[in-house]
């Protein structure tokens, strides 16, 4: 009661590739060898051993409380957002969507106001 067509012979089967696809490889391999050569060379080694050592002295800071406050921070504030949303849950509040929406976007323009 269904019938299938048969299946239509695939033009690579035996057969060259079309000019448009040998065409676009060697547009391909024209473009990745330009990107290749265009690459500053001379004294990268120099930049790269420079890169991985950039301090001669490590900074000691006798206070840790803004380390404290930061680890602090990372185990209460999740702890209050699960409750602040399960509490609020209760009372038909389906805005914990926007709350996480809202974190995220906030994190996002901040970095985006840094980057500037």
């Amino acid at each position: 009661w269904l019938k299938v067509p048969p299946a239509a012979p695939t033009p690579f089967k035996g057969s060259p590739p079309p000019p448009v696809a040998e065409m676009m490889r060697m547009l391909l391999l024209v473009c990745s060898a330009a990107m290749a050569l265009a690459q500053e060379l001379r004294g990268a080694v120099e930049t790269v051993a420079a890169a991985s050592y950039p301090m001669k002295e490590v900074p000691t800071d006798p206070t840790t409380g803004l380390a404290l406050a930061a680890l602090a921070s990372a185990i209460v504030a999740p702890i209050v957002g699960v409750g602040v949303m399960l509490y609020l849950k209760e009372k038909g509040w389906w805005g914990g969507c926007a709350l996480i929406s809202g974190l995220i976007l906030i994190a996002w323009v901040f970095t985006a106001y840094l980057a500037l």
